[in-house]
């Protein structure tokens, strides 16, 4: 039985790139989270910046889900401003979802990714550090799960896209 919990916003790819080689790609936006079990996907976050992309896949029973992420915390947002934007609100839904679909933690493979310095120099120095920020309440947010990223490639000042195959738990990495 395959079953995708959640599809938050539009993916930005077109049909013929969502669907080259019979794999669909599902391009997950700023905000936006997915999980699911159909080997005929791929969960894509494209572009990442400051934002952190959390990968999770249970290779038993081939359930992915990803979240991308763009701010750290959700404490002092406005109400109804986009909640699994946030790394506090994102971590938690997906880890429910894709233990709803048969996820159990102590198989799950963690990744995190994003969380560059794109804005460098020094007209920039005084500002917060977001990509430092939202990796930091990444590994905060999982440890509260007892759970701890097992490959992170994080930081830097280069923006970065990741593709997770549903079908295989293959996590690739492109470096812009």
């Amino acid at each position: 039985m395959t079953t995708t919990v959640e599809a938050v916003g539009q993916s930005s790819l077109t049909p013929e790139q969502q669907s080259r080689d019979g794999i669909r790609r599902i391009a997950l936006g700023l905000g936006d989270w997915r999980v699911s079990n159909d080997p005929e996907e791929d969960l894509v976050c494209l572009g990442l910046g400051s934002c952190v992309a959390l990968c999770v896949y249970d290779p038993v029973a081939h359930v992915a889900g990803m979240a991308h992420m763009v701010l750290p915390d959700s404490t002092a947002a406005r109400p109804g401003s986009g909640g699994t934007k946030f790394v506090d609100v994102a971590v938690p839904t997906v880890m429910e979802q894709v233990t709803r679909l048969g996820g159990i933690g102590g198989r799950l493979r963690v990744t995190l990714v994003g969380g560059a310095s794109i804005l460098a120099g020094a007209a920039f120095s005084g500002m917060p550090q977001i990509g430092t920020r939202n990796v930091e309440a990444a590994v905060a947010a999982l440890q509260a799960r007892h759970l701890k990223p097992d490959v992170t490639e994080t930081g830097g000042t280069s923006g970065r896209t990741v593709r997770l195959s549903v079908r295989t738990g293959e996590l690739r990495v492109e470096t812009a």
